[in-house]
């Protein structure tokens, strides 16, 4: 469905306005100069009666006649006003009689009272005033056709309607400049906002910035750094992944041109096992970033409760025959009602990167512990070991992406933390790393949001 652009949509809505205003103004017009005319009018009628009563019945009988003869001679358009005797009138005796009227006086019946009547003769409505005279006992009604009176109210309308009609076009035309011009800086905005790609997302500075635009173009900006910053990012994942998959690819080649050449038996058997290790390490570390970028650009799943001291439990036990190979225990302490609104999928990842971590980097032989406990009404998560732990300065480094301890002897991704720390913020959580079990190892604080669900 074609979809009317701003302009048009402005123009309508301002032309339907003015022609909404203006025929309401005809209208309120119409009825001002209505009464006002009616007004004149009635004036007109009773200063007519007033005068008529001064003359007596032979002088009112001679204006009659005199009036009767000048329409003998003319046509009569009684319906437009058209050569109608301004004043028509009855003379009326004391007891009902009609003693005389003039010509183009209509056959009304006698008014007793004093005073305007509207009245309807033949179909046509008539104006009246009528005056009593007390000195000669006789009473002069002046009449006067209405349509003699909405004549000049029409005129008068129909010359407003003509003049605003003809002005319609030419207002048409200065409200399509001046939205014409006032839209100006949202065309050039949008040709700035049209000229961006990925190669090009720097801030937009129109010419001419209006105050209602400002704010979309602040928000603009802001779109445009983060989407800047999310690029540089996705560009140096996408060089360390790169890295960090050359060196296990590479290593694999050589093993396996090492064991093409091996002379005897054990020496291809090893070299072999090193492939398949190099495989390995390959493998974990793709799914790694499989993950890592799924976290990132995916959207929250389905929530539901999820106990994390059982769920701690489930993972404790699946992880115990790794943490047996390198004779390592693992304690669990897990407070009852720890709950909050999660994907109970992603959280077991987290509880597996933290016990991974703790149970490779670790000392042999040693404790890992895990803590499960409320805190000012927040659960919080606890994964802590006794291994060599990280120096101070090393500890902000283990967020970032594939950071490795230097002289470490364990092979990893540099990814775990990473993991642990979007699906943390995925439920409204945050990390915090310090020192391990009896101020050694490293220890690891997951504090999720305070707003539990009620099971």
């Amino acid at each position: 469905m074609k979809r009317l652009s701003l302009r048009r949509r402005l123009l309508l809505l301002l032309i339907g306005s003015l022609v909404l205003v203006w025929g309401a103004m005809l209208l309120v017009g119409y009825g001002e100069a209505r009464e006002e005319i009616h007004e004149l009018a009635d004036a007109r009628l009773q200063q007519g009666a007033e005068t008529l009563l001064v003359l007596d019945l032979k002088r009112l009988a001679r204006l009659a006649q005199v009036g009767t003869d000048r329409e003998a001679g003319r046509g009569v358009d009684v319906e437009h006003g058209v050569g109608v005797r301004p004043l028509a009138f009855q003379v009326w005796s004391s007891d009902g009689r009609m003693l005389l009227a003039s010509a183009g006086a209509p056959a009304a019946p006698q008014r007793r009272e004093e005073g305007f009547l509207t009245l309807v003769v033949d179909g046509r409505e008539w104006r009246s005033y009528s005056a009593y005279d007390r000195k000669h006992d006789y009473q002069v009604t002046v009449l006067e056709p209405l349509a003699v009176r909405d004549h000049p109210v029409r005129e008068v309308t129909g010359h407003m309607g003509q003049v605003l009609l003809w002005a319609l076009p030419l207002l048409a035309l200065l409200v399509w400049i001046s939205i014409r011009r006032a839209l100006g800086p949202l065309a050039q905005l949008s040709q700035a906002v049209g000229a961006r790609d990925a190669g090009n997302l720097e801030p937009i500075r129109p010419p001419r910035v209006v105050a209602e635009v400002e704010t979309l173009i602040a928000a603009l900006n802001r779109l445009l750094e983060r989407l800047a910053r999310s690029l540089d990012s996705e560009r140096a994942f996408t060089a360390d992944a790169a890295h960090e998959l050359r060196t296990p690819l590479a290593a694999i080649k050589v093993q396996a041109e090492v064991a093409l050449a091996a002379k005897d038996e054990m020496s291809r058997r090893h070299a072999i096992e090193q492939v398949i290790a190099g495989v390995n390490r390959a493998t974990h570390l793709a799914q790694q970033l499989l993950l890592l970028a799924r976290l990132e650009h995916e959207e929250a799943g389905s929530r539901q409760v999820v106990d994390l001291g059982c769920l701690a439990a489930e993972r404790v036990a699946q992880r115990a025959g790794d943490a047996a190979g390198r004779s390592m225990d693992i304690e669990l302490s897990a407070e009852p009602g720890c709950t909050l609104s999660g994907d109970p999928a992603t959280l077991a990842i987290l509880l597996d990167n933290l016990l991974d971590n703790a149970i490779k980097y670790g000392n042999s032989g040693g404790h890992i512990a895990v803590t499960v406990r409320h805190d000012a009404g927040a659960p919080v998560l606890e994964v802590a070991d006794d291994g060599e732990g990280v120096a101070e300065a090393d500890r902000a480094r283990l967020r970032n992406r594939f950071f490795r301890v230097e002289g470490s002897a364990s092979s990893g991704s540099g990814l775990g933390l990473s993991i642990v720390e979007k699906i943390a913020a995925a439920h409204g959580g945050r990390i915090s790393i310090g020192t391990g079990l009896s101020g050694r190892g490293l220890g690891v604080t997951v504090r999720f949001g305070s707003d539990r669900p009620t099971s």
